[in-house]
């Protein structure tokens, strides 16, 4: 604000504070703090340095309100530390909880867990027939889903050219993911946001839809499902991992595996790829099963261009898992489902 010689003015009272506060310091200490002199004077670093600085001059013929030379935006810094204080505390314990966080399944007999790849159920390539025979049998008694990612095709930025070339609107694919949550028939026990499912408002969308019912966690999940034995069974599900290798599908799986925190399975999506395999660690005296999801989405042109070859197994993995304290066998994991479901059946007669 300028005064009748062009010059920037301030409030007297705040001028007068400020000069007082810095004369004071310079006598006491050879210097001013800037910084003191504006928690004592009540106004911004700013302004004690432009008043310092001489950028303002005290007119004594005008005397200013606080609010037009100060800014009634100006939130003190102890106000803001306190806030993102606050903010960065519930984010820690947030994320805290979601380490291997607990799922308690009461289930005192072999229990199936179907792991449904890349569902992608608006593309015009959905292999709707076969994940239909798969949600038959998810329906059945003690058996649970989990949903590895990227639910409906929702593209976003230059590839949302592509719904022009299927048949299925924005608005239909989140129907179909409204439906495959609620009304599919699976009793699920965790969703894991892929990549097509963080475009737009993705998480929001998901988490929202969930209402509190499904956790729902973006791109890894790291839980134990907890049985009333006692016994525990942990799952690493990542909706995809680090590291790739053309002679081995399960290379990123089998890195986590071997670098990472013990799991019991380990799941995996995102490359359309299948492979499936029951690992010891000798080293960590450990084994595991190891799990590559190729998905439901075929026909994917995306592939086709680039001379990827289309897996034809594996678009979803049922493991049975035995919850009794003396239990051979832990986990056993079938890339048939219908052969996965039958054993179940025996093992729970």
């Amino acid at each position: 604000m300028a005064n009748y010689e062009g010059k920037t003015t301030t409030a007297p009272g705040t001028y007068d504070t400020i000069r007082e506060l810095a004369k004071h310091m310079l006598k006491a200490n050879g210097e001013p703090n800037q910084t003191a002199i504006a928690r004592e004077a009540g106004c911004s670093r700013d302004t004690v340095t432009r008043v310092l600085s001489g950028m303002y001059d005290k007119d004594e013929r005008v005397e200013y309100p606080t609010f037009v030379t100060e800014g009634d935006e100006e939130e003190p810094i102890s106000e803001i530390l306190a806030r993102k204080r606050k903010g960065f505390e519930r984010k820690a314990k947030a994320y805290g909880d979601r380490q291997w966080f607990e799922i308690k399944v009461n289930e005192t007999k072999p229990y199936g867990l179907i792991a449904f790849g890349d569902p992608h159920l608006d593309d015009d390539g959905a292999n709707t027939p076969l994940l239909e025979r798969h949600l038959e049998i998810a329906k059945r008694d003690g058996i649970y889903g989990l949903n590895i990612g990227d639910t409906t095709n929702n593209w976003v930025g230059r590839l949302e050219r592509l719904y022009a070339n299927q048949e299925s609107s924005k608005n239909t694919g989140k129907r179909l993911a409204e439906w495959f949550m609620f009304d599919s028939g699976v009793k699920w026990l965790c969703w894991i946001l892929g990549n097509h499912d963080q475009w737009h408002d993705g998480v929001d969308f998901y988490t929202r839809l969930a209402r509190n019912r499904i956790p729902v966690i973006d791109w890894r999940a790291q839980f134990k499902t907890v049985h009333p034995s006692g016994t525990e069974c942990r799952h690493d599900a990542s909706h995809g991992r680090k590291g790739s290798s053309i002679w081995n599908n399960l290379h990123a799986t089998l890195r986590a595996a071997k670098l990472g925190e013990l799991a019991d399975c380990y799941w995996t999506g995102h490359t359309h790829s299948y492979g499936l395999e029951h690992l010891e660690i000798a080293e960590r005296r450990h084994d595991c099963w190891l799990i590559q999801l190729r998905g439901y989405k075929f026909f994917d042109h995306y592939a086709h261009v680039n001379n990827f070859a289309e897996h034809q197994l594996g678009s979803a993995v049922f493991a049975i898992i035995d919850p009794s304290p003396d239990a051979r066998t832990k986990v056993q994991c079938f890339e048939d489902i219908e052969a996965g479901a039958d054993y179940l059946a025996w093992l729970r007669r």
